[in-house]
């Protein structure tokens, strides 16, 4: 991840059209795939996946297209201080996932528990994203005091 910043520079016209080009291909595609998965109610599963999809997806053709026109990319990005504090919070978050994942298959390999996988393992997600977020917090609280 390096820093960027806009310049006042333009991409060519037909990088914009291309970039909006891509944007709806990709939308339609996800709300032809989503209105598919829901055969009852085509239309409307269709809408709500092109509402959602379609910011993303016009982000994307912007960054294909555009940015390279429009953004500079800081040479020393890498070295960053924010950088530095994410990866100790995601290698932080990473050992205690790890930990709990090791603590909770003996708990119930011992316990002869049976439970769903999808609710372990959303809170799995839910646990290593506040774990790295509350880690990042306090070693950026740490470094600039």
């Amino acid at each position: 991840m390096s820093k960027a910043s806009f310049t006042s520079r333009r991409a060519p016209a037909h990088h914009y059209v291309l970039a909006i080009i891509l944007g709806v291909i990709l939308t339609l595609t996800v709300s032809v795939a989503v209105g598919a998965s829901n055969p009852d109610d085509f239309w409307l599963a269709a809408a709500i996946g092109a509402l959602c999809a379609a910011y993303p997806a016009m982000s994307l053709g912007g960054k294909v297209f555009v940015s390279n026109h429009t953004v500079t990319r800081d040479a020393h990005g890498e070295q960053s201080v924010e950088l530095q504090w994410m990866r100790q919070a995601g290698a932080g978050a990473f050992l205690d996932v790890l930990v709990a994942i090791v603590v909770a298959s003996l708990v119930l390999a011992i316990g002869r528990f049976e439970i769903d996988a999808l609710p372990v393992l959303l809170g799995l997600v839910a646990l290593s994203a506040v774990d790295a977020g509350l880690r990042y917090v306090a070693i950026r609280h740490r470094s600039l005091k």
